[in-house]
C-alpha cells in the first residue's frame, strides 16, 4: 500500500490524512520485520562461525597435545634402548 501524499490536487485518488499515516505505519511495520529477520540471521552467522572457531580451536589443541605425546613416548623408548645397550 504505497501512498505518496494527501494532496487534493491532480487527477489521482486522494488519501486522507488517516490513509498516509496508516500506509506509513504499516511500512515502518514492515522495516522493523526486516531488521529482525536481517539480525536474526546474522545472530545464527555469529553463532556458527564462534562455534568453528571454538571446535577448530580444539581440534588443534588437540593435535598439539597428540604430536607431543609422541614426541615424549619416542624418546622415551630411545632412553631405554640407549639404556639396554
Amino acid at each position: 500500500m504505497s501512498i505518496t501524499g494527501s494532496s487534493r490536487s491532480g487527477f489521482g485518488r486522494s488519501y486522507s490524512a488517516w490513509q498516509v499515516n496508516e500506509a506509513w505505519r504499516a511500512r515502518r511495520r514492515e522495516m522493523a520485520q526486516t531488521y529482525r529477520d536481517q539480525s536474526t540471521m546474522a545472530q545464527s552467522a555469529l553463532a556458527g562461525a564462534w562455534s568453528s572457531q571454538i571446535e577448530g580451536s580444539a581440534s588443534l589443541a588437540a593435535q598439539a597435545a597428540i604430536t607431543r605425546i609422541k614426541a615424549a613416548t619416542q624418546a622415551v623408548a630411545k632412553t631405554a634402548a640407549d639404556l639396554k645397550i
